[in-house]
Parts: C-alpha cells; sequence; structure tokens
C-alpha cells in the first residue's frame, strides 16, 4: 500500500462520527415500486473481489462490511464512520449510504418556525413519524439560489431572513416554495435538466427544478457586511479565477459543513388522490414562463441531490435519491413513460427516447410528447449483502407508515482518496485529482440526468471523463464544486 493510500485511509479512519470506465458498481437493478421489508437495523455483509482502482491505488478484497444501526434524528451528520481498517471503497459502501440516508431523513426532518434550516424537535422521532404530509422540511427552508444570485444591486438577506423578493410573477407567503418554469434564455431554469433540455413526464407535464443552500454555503457565497470584496455573488469578486474553499464540517465539528441540495418535482393534480401518500407533497406557486402566469397547484418531490463537504473530504459526498414510483413496472404506474417494446437503444444504450429537440418550453401540453426512460445504470447491488438495494430496504422498513418509505438512495459517490485535488482550470483531469471517486461514473438520477445515463452522451468527457456528481460538478472544481457559484454571479 502506498504512503498516500496508507495516508488517505488513515484520514477517513479518524472521520468516525461525465465518460469513465464501464460500471463497476451492480450487476443487476433493483426494485422501483414500492419498499422491500427488512427485518434488521443494521446490515453485514462480504467483499470477495473489488473492481482495480482507476488511479492505480492499491485495494484489497475483505474487511469488516457493516451498516451502522439505523437512527431516525433530525441532526445532520457531520463525520462518516467507518472501521478501523479500510480495505476497499467497496467495503465501506454501506457505510456512505448510511450517511447518505440519515442525511435525507434529518434534511426531510420538520422545520422549526424560529429561522431557517433548523429541525423542529430533532430528537424525538414521534416529531417526524407523525408529520402531516406537506409540512416544511429543513432544507426547503434553505435559501433557493435565486435568492442569492438574482437580486440585483439588491444585497441578499441574511440566511435566517424571509424577507425576500420573490419573482414577481409568483406573490408567496412566508416559507411558501415557488417554482419557476421558463425557457433557456431567462436567469431561472428551473424547468430544464442541467446543461440539457426539460423532462416530459407520462402525463405531459414538464417536470421542475430548484435548488438550495444551506446556511454554511450560503453564507460562504454571500459574504460577511463589513468585507465587500467577499460577496461571491457578483463576478467582479471571482475574477481572476481562484480556488474557493467553502466551510467543512471538520471546521465546525458540532455544526454541518456546506451543503447544496437540487431537487425534482412533479405537478400532482393528475394523480389518483390514492397516491398522494406515497410522496411528499407540497403547495407551490408554480409559474410557467410560456404563459406567463402563475398558479398555486400541489407538487410531489421525486428526485433530490444531496452534496455535503464532510470532515476530510474536500471533494465533498454526493447522495442522490428518487422516489420509487419513478419508472413504471407492471404493477405501478411510474412518473416517466417506459421504452417501447424492441427499443433497444432505450432500454439498454441510451437510456431514454424521445428527449425533446428544443429547449423551448411548449405552452400547449397536447403538443408535448413524454420521454420513454429506463435505468442503464442499477442500484448497486455490492458488496453482498450489503449492497445500496440492501441498505435502502433497511431504511425503507425504518420509515414505514411515512411518505419517507417511498423514496430510494440511487448511489452515493465520494472521493476515496480525498488528498488529490487539483483543478481542471491547473491541468487537473478527472477521476485521480478529483479524489479518486468512487463510484468515477454512471452515478445519475433519472429525474435529473435523464440524457446523461450513457458515458457517451456527457457534456464533460474533455474536462471530467464521468457521468455523476462529481464527474460533472468537477468541471466547477475551482469554485468549489458550485455550479451556481460558476454561472450565477453577476455584474
Amino acid at each position: 500500500m502506498t504512503l498516500v493510500r496508507m495516508l488517505a485511509l488513515a484520514a477517513l479512519v479518524l472521520m468516525l462520527g461525465c465518460k469513465g470506465e464501464a460500471p463497476v458498481t451492480a450487476s443487476s437493478s433493483t426494485t422501483d415500486t414500492a419498499p422491500v421489508p427488512a427485518t434488521d437495523t443494521t446490515l453485514t455483509g462480504t467483499v470477495t473481489s473489488v473492481p482495480p482502482d482507476p488511479c492505480n491505488q492499491s485495494v484489497t478484497p475483505g474487511g469488516v462490511v457493516q451498516m451502522p444501526a439505523i437512527a431516525v434524528s433530525g441532526n445532520i451528520p457531520v463525520v462518516v464512520p467507518l472501521p478501523q481498517t479500510v480495505n476497499s471503497p467497496l467495503q465501506v459502501r454501506p457505510n456512505f449510504d448510511w450517511f447518505s440516508w440519515t442525511e435525507f431523513i434529518a434534511l426531510n426532518w420538520p422545520a422549526s418556525s424560529q429561522g431557517r434550516g433548523n429541525p423542529l424537535n430533532p430528537n424525538d422521532i414521534s416529531t417526524f413519524k407523525n408529520a402531516k404530509n406537506g409540512t416544511p422540511t429543513v432544507w426547503g427552508t434553505y435559501k433557493a439560489n435565486w435568492e442569492l444570485f438574482d437580486q440585483g444591486n439588491q444585497r441578499p438577506t441574511p440566511f435566517d431572513s424571509w424577507a425576500v423578493p420573490v419573482p414577481t410573477q409568483c406573490p408567496t407567503q412566508q416559507g411558501q416554495k415557488a417554482l419557476v418554469m421558463t425557457s433557456k434564455t431567462t436567469v431561472l431554469d428551473d424547468g430544464l435538466e442541467a446543461f440539457s433540455y426539460p423532462l416530459v413526464d407520462a402525463k405531459q407535464n414538464y417536470l421542475m427544478y430548484e435548488v438550495r443552500y444551506g446556511r454554511a454555503a450560503y453564507d460562504f457565497m454571500r459574504g460577511p457586511d463589513n468585507d465587500p470584496s467577499k460577496w461571491l455573488y457578483l463576478a467582479k469578486n471571482l475574477t481572476p479565477p481562484t480556488q474557493q474553499s467553502m466551510p467543512s464540517s471538520s471546521e465546525n465539528p458540532n455544526v454541518p459543513g456546506a451543503i447544496m441540495t437540487k431537487a425534482a418535482w412533479r405537478l400532482m393534480s393528475e394523480l389518483p388522490q390514492d397516491q398522494w401518500n406515497r410522496y411528499y407533497v407540497v403547495d407551490a406557486q408554480v409559474y410557467d414562463a410560456t404563459t406567463g402566469q402563475c398558479s398555486a397547484q400541489p407538487v410531489g418531490l421525486v428526485g433530490l441531490h444531496i452534496a455535503q463537504k464532510v470532515a476530510t473530504l474536500p471533494e465533498w459526498v454526493w447522495s442522490t435519491f428518487e422516489h420509487v414510483d419513478v419508472l413504471t413496472t407492471q404493477s405501478q404506474p411510474g412518473l416517466l413513460a417506459p421504452c417501447e417494446a424492441g427499443d433497444t437503444n432505450c432500454s439498454q444504450v441510451q437510456g431514454f427516447a424521445n428527449r425533446p429537440t428544443s429547449t423551448t418550453l411548449i405552452a400547449d401540453k397536447s403538443q408535448r410528447v413524454p420521454v420513454n426512460v429506463a435505468r442503464i445504470n442499477p442500484i448497486p447491488t455490492t458488496p453482498t449483502g450489503a449492497g445500496t438495494d440492501a441498505v435502502n430496504a433497511a431504511f425503507q422498513q425504518a420509515l414505514a407508515g411515512t411518505p419517507w418509505a417511498y423514496y430510494q438512495l440511487i448511489v452515493t459517490q465520494w472521493p476515496f482518496n480525498p488528498n488529490t485535488f487539483k483543478a481542471p482550470d491547473n491541468g487537473g483531469t478527472y477521476p485521480c485529482w478529483s479524489g479518486d471517486p468512487f463510484p468515477t461514473a454512471q452515478a445519475v438520477n433519472l429525474t435529473m440526468e435523464t440524457y446523461f445515463q450513457n458515458a457517451q452522451d456527457t457534456l464533460f468527457t474533455a474536462t471530467s471523463g464521468g457521468n455523476g456528481c462529481m464527474g460533472c460538478h468537477y468541471g466547477a472544481a475551482l469554485y468549489d464544486f458550485s455550479w451556481g457559484l460558476k454561472r450565477r454571479p453577476h455584474a
């Protein structure tokens, strides 16, 4: 084992508490329907073989494979609990998946009415289990991207403030969600997937998207009141570009590091009422740029990206979740239309058909064509007995009786060798200069990267080489992996 690897593994153990190689995370898919029952709150598994490390670091089979016990809490985890000896990233996948799920629960915990981003009774499980569907969540009270970058000459308000100019077409009450569907030519592209096209669901509705920042990330980009040179929502303070570094949980052990979220929502009005309890549903003011009007509509959460800057992991931990009904199955109608029989390009190669030909949204709903979708990058089933599919089943069982039991972790991606970093702007290449991510590629959410399922379709081959969270965001590595910070600041 090299000295670099030894140092990296030692750092990991101290934490306690878009084109790449062929897929190495799974050989078969997990269910996309109802939660699978689980009998235990902990999982153990085995690692008999491991894929070679793409950066030529030493990895070996074996080692303790055990997911920590499930704890339903409103306290956001700030460290990843790991065994004393780490042989390979595959060995500790359940530990990182546990972190993803624990973080997912804490971020979806009912929010306190005091300030923003604070949980209500975080140590009382009944607060979470008995919450009425639609109760504001912790991450849902984070600052939206437009609250930071789209205030013109106005200084963005402090994190806890609700006194924020909302889009004028969508007058909202305090805490009410505003989803802004727009064309490519406007500032807010909430009707488009990142660097891509709209997604039309089986009901011929567009999915909608929003990006939010936790306190540490928002305060870093907003900057202190007494130092205008650090107001990073202004482009002049990022010129010439220099390496940015948001706060990590290692700097404040009892406080989460920088957190960024991105969510995908569906319109619920055409879904049978008896299916609503399978979704987290909120009322939102939905603005449609094709009509210029805003209306109050119920929307259901179908996808959620979470990125947190964790102690000793400067390249962040990336977690992505989907609703279990994203894909259509024989027993359950899904959000997205299935591939047509015999269309192997849709079902096995690209993972989609009927992608819109333009980023311009079509006002006439009858003219929209549903996108056919299949999952070609399976949810990981390794290590044996404790793959992501098994971790999902265990957490879904623990959350039975709540809408959150109908969500599933698709993949967790993290830097296995976090001591290696060089931004592509300075000559770095993916994956080795991005912390040697695991898995290297094929970390894709069907609601937000529908059209990047095949590594050949990614837009970031030249700079990143990976179709996944870390491969894509490595293109913004100089801006601490935040595309918002790279693309959104204004004059």
